[in-house]
């Protein structure tokens, strides 16, 4: 259970009214100092803390705040959840980092062809790139909805805000990126948007013309054929990527995964994880409607899961 505090009145405004109230130096900060306290605030206490020296300058601006993001209680001032999420964006780095990591080599093998991987941090997720091979995808939505051409060798990326970057070294930035971008898969999977909550389509995709074994498609520039997308039905967030994301986070995977003693969430070693992921046999079933079976191998167990034009589980079956 969480215990947060929520806004009384449930008042809402409209999205250009609320990015007018934040347009303004001071009223960010005033977000900022309470969001770094564990009590209400008096004006005074409140006042004190915020770099501004004309009280009636002051007093206008937490006014504009209070009743959308900031709640008058009692003992003082606190954050309304929208004024925390706020904060939370803030000092994620996600409206105001920049951070910079040149492509640099981590203890990770390409799945492909098992040469070393390099890792890039860029507009919020660590890519991964094999120094050897073509890689995985012939082109990258990283960068919005549009898309565009990968760089040779480009194998995906994982979710990163810039705020993981720091005190991490390499090694340790992919692993929070792994938990990050598991985190945020296991609730697309489940239909709630990991931004908003709100409800998260999916769609499913199969190239008829792909053919296994001769690399990334020329078609639909994979090396998988089925691929999942996920949007949300009321923000922009939206992700995707190889057909199993939409079973990562099934009972059936979970549990061998866990049984062959790794953890799915934050595993130490991420490129045995990865590779039990991303190294599995697909098989197309049938085409109209959608059937196929994924395959993964793990210390010579194995865990076939077959799905429907969903990608739901309709069966699972366990071997050696």
């Amino acid at each position: 259970m969480v215990d947060d505090e929520t806004s009384p009145n449930g008042d809402t405004i409209a999205p250009e009214e609320a990015f007018g109230l934040l347009g303004n130096a001071t009223r960010v900060e005033i977000l900022r100092v309470l969001g770094e306290v564990d009590e209400a605030l008096s004006f005074s206490d409140l006042y004190d803390r915020v770099d501004v020296d004309d009280s009636g300058q002051f007093n206008y601006h937490l006014d504009k705040l209070v009743g959308h993001f900031v709640r008058k209680a009692e003992s003082g001032y606190v954050l309304d959840r929208p004024g925390r999420r706020v904060v939370e964006a803030v000092l994620s780095g996600a409206v105001t980092g920049d951070p910079e990591m040149a492509r640099t080599l981590v203890d990770l093998s390409c799945r492909r062809c098992g040469a070393p991987v390099e890792i890039e941090w860029r507009a919020g997720s660590v890519e991964l790139y094999c120094t050897e091979c073509d890689g995985a995808w012939g082109q990258t939505r990283g960068g919005g909805p549009g898309g565009g051409d990968a760089d040779s060798g480009y194998l995906g990326r994982l979710l990163l805000p810039p705020a993981g970057l720091r005190d991490r070294d390499p090694e340790a930035v992919v692993r929070t990126a792994w938990t990050w971008t598991m985190l945020e898969v296991f609730a697309c999977v489940k239909g709630v948007c990991p931004r908003c909550s709100a409800t998260i389509d999916r769609s499913v995709s199969v190239c008829a013309a792909h053919k296994d074994g001769d690399g990334i498609c020329s078609v639909c520039e994979h090396d998988y054929a089925v691929t999942v997308g996920f949007h949300c039905t009321n923000c922009i967030f939206g992700t995707g990527g190889s057909g199993v994301l939409a079973v990562l986070g099934h009972p059936a995977m979970l549990s061998f995964l866990v049984e062959q003693g790794f953890d799915p969430i934050q595993p130490y070693d991420t490129g045995v994880v990865e590779a039990i992921h991303q190294g599995y046999e697909e098989e197309i079933l049938s085409y109209e409607p959608l059937s196929a079976r994924f395959t993964f191998e793990a210390d010579g167990e194995t865990l076939a899961v077959r799905v429907d034009e969903h990608l739901d589980v309709v069966e699972t079956t366990r071997g050696a």
